[in-house]
């Protein structure tokens, strides 16, 4: 458990950096610079982190490029989403959704987060989100 607290806060430095470094670069230069170094890196944080700036960067991103990004983020969804609830980014969370890449069961976790992380945005798209597609079952408590 320790682990994963310390790789988030490693995915959340990553990501402040990178959005510090955007501010003094242009776009199309800062998408080159993405993947090359999501392509370099060893280390998981920094991947992570480079994937998810370079698959929702709007201009400069080529699509073989995105689509790279994509597959990476499909791999590793759990800890991608974990990320954006940390960050209270309802928007990339529902556009990652959208793209079919977690499902009922990752849904639950994802609430369980957002909840034990007081997002309550996050919190409350999830919930309808889960309403919407799956619903809630009525628990059985007859002996």
């Amino acid at each position: 458990m320790e682990e994963d607290m310390r790789f988030e806060e490693d995915v959340g430095v990553v990501a402040r950096a990178l959005e510090l470094r955007a501010l003094r670069e242009e776009r199309a230069s800062e998408a080159r610079k993405l993947f090359s170094k999501f392509k370099e890196t060893g280390q998981e944080p920094v991947r992570l982190a480079v994937a998810l700036r370079g698959f929702f960067l709007e201009e400069g991103v080529e699509d073989s490029e995105r689509g790279e990004y994509g597959r990476y983020l499909k791999q590793r969804i759990r800890p991608a989403v974990e990320h954006l609830i940390e960050q209270d980014d309802v928007e990339k969370i529902e556009k990652l959704e959208q793209m079919g890449w977690f499902h009922e069961r990752e849904l639950e976790s994802f609430i369980c987060r957002a909840r034990e992380h007081n997002r309550p945005a996050v919190l409350m798209w999830l919930m309808h989100l889960k309403n919407e597609k799956y619903g809630f079952r009525d628990r059985d408590f007859t002996l």
